[in-house]
């Protein structure tokens, strides 16, 4: 192997230098006509055949500088914020758009610099930012792995300002070899929010239920009409498998769990919905009798309409389909990650997940639920909900006395339960 000659004197002129780099190059060369169009200039590169490596000529090494220095050069020009990282998540520059505008805001929501790991600030972001940081950690992996070509994020985080709202939208830059992201951020100012805020107002002065309150204004005013304020009581029955859906339920407070029967008697847990969702969800599918027994699990409140003036409504409002359409999508995948974690995981890992997914729902750390539920929930007998239970009290997460349940330590029940639950957490802050 020829080696690459090393200038000995300290003050040897660039360009003799890349002279001396040219002339190795050129003793690479071996073919007369590759020699020829080496001489006229006509090439770029010549390959070493003991490294198997490609090496630039100085004039093509220059080229390729100036050529990245124009594009920073223009990014950095640019009004919008803009921060483009490599394969292995590293910043390889931010422009000032960028830059000001994080210093602004304190650096609040992934504000990285050149140089920073995208990956490390994800995991290093505060508890009430997590569930954005890590949507966006598995999004950008997805477009360095060519799993798709873009996505976007909308990212909420606590600034001087307040709380403040971006959206992160990411996209591959490199059509061949290694794929760079390209990140730009936009916020959204205090008006934008507000009159966001007042396209919903309708809805949240009233009513609990998030799909509800994800109507604009004009569309819920047009529903509510038709709902009617219910009490759902713990272990009261909506609907049986292969009957008739006549009403549908947008849950409040209470908490309603999907159930799967098996030889007619033997039950087992698939979904759970709260104030996220609605049941009767399939009535919009064109299914007109439950596939699904739904039981009531938490006590609380409903708004209860009558399933063909829902349908009529369903047809009408292009914004209900689409919130109704992205809640179903949702619920498909808690019910198919249920299945996988009935199947796969321990009794105490499912246990600890079924207990963080209902607290969330009814919003509090206290509940019931009975040995006999419980059992029903996860698939087993109710030795072994006794058995995880007990578990999960000697380690003090949570306290279980006659069906009361009181999670007393919240960050380490989630560190015993099984991933899917930061699973289906992540994938609801994707599709917020």
């Amino acid at each position: 192997m020829i080696d690459a000659p090393e200038s000995t004197d300290p003050l040897l002129a660039p360009d003799k230098a890349a002279a001396a780099f040219k002339a190795w190059l050129r003793r690479l060369v071996t073919d007369t006509a590759e020699l020829e169009a080496f001489d006229a200039g006509e090439i770029d590169a010549v390959m070493d055949r003991n490294s198997v490596s490609a090496l630039l000529l100085p004039e093509a090494q220059t080229a390729l500088h100036d050529s990245n220095r124009i594009v920073f050069s223009a990014l950095d020009a640019l009004p919008g914020e803009v921060c483009v990282v490599d394969t292995m998540g590293i910043v390889v520059m931010t422009n000032k758009a960028w830059r000001v505008s994080g210093a602004a805001h304190a650096r609040a929501g992934l504000d990285v610099r050149a140089g920073e790991n995208i990956f490390d600030a994800c995991l290093d972001a505060p508890e009430s930012e997590r569930a954005h940081a890590n949507a966006v950690g598995i999004g950008l992996r997805k477009i360095l792995t060519g799993m798709q070509k873009s996505l976007r994020f909308r990212y909420v985080c606590p600034s001087p300002r307040g709380r403040s709202v971006f959206t992160l939208t990411m996209a591959a830059i490199s059509a061949q070899g290694p794929v760079n992201t390209l990140l730009t951020r936009e916020w959204h100012s205090e008006h934008e929010q507000t009159k966001a805020r007042g396209i919903a107002t309708v809805a949240r002065a009233g009513v609990e239920n998030r799909l509800l309150a994800a109507l604009p204004a004009k569309d819920y005013a047009q529903l509510a009409s038709g709902l009617e304020s219910v009490t759902l009581t713990h272990g009261e029955v909506i609907y049986e498998p292969g009957e008739p859906m006549r009403e549908v339920y947008f849950p409040n407070n209470c908490l309603v769990s999907l159930l799967t029967l098996v030889e007619d008697h033997r039950a087992l847990e698939v979904g759970l919905v709260g104030r996220e969702g609605m049941i009767g969800a399939r009535l919009a599918l064109g299914a007109a009798k439950s596939s699904v027994r739904a039981l009531v699990q938490g006590t609380g409140t409903a708004m209860k309409m009558n399933a063909k003036r829902f349908l009529r409504e369903f047809r009408r409002s292009p914004a209900l389909q689409r919130v109704l359409l992205q809640f179903t999508d949702r619920l498909m995948v808690q019910i198919s990650q249920t299945a996988a974690c009935n199947h796969f995981h321990l009794v105490e890992a499912r246990l600890a997940r079924s207990l963080l997914m209902t607290a969330e729902r009814m919003r509090s750390a206290e509940f019931h639920l009975t040995h006999e539920f419980l059992a029903v929930m996860l698939g087993v007998r109710r030795v072994g909900v006794t058995m995880a239970a007990s578990a999960l009290q000697r380690r003090g997460f949570i306290r279980y006395r006659r069906g009361n349940i009181t999670i007393l330590d919240q960050q380490g029940l989630e560190t015993a339960c099984c991933p899917c639950y930061r699973h289906l957490q992540v994938m609801n802050a994707e599709a917020r």
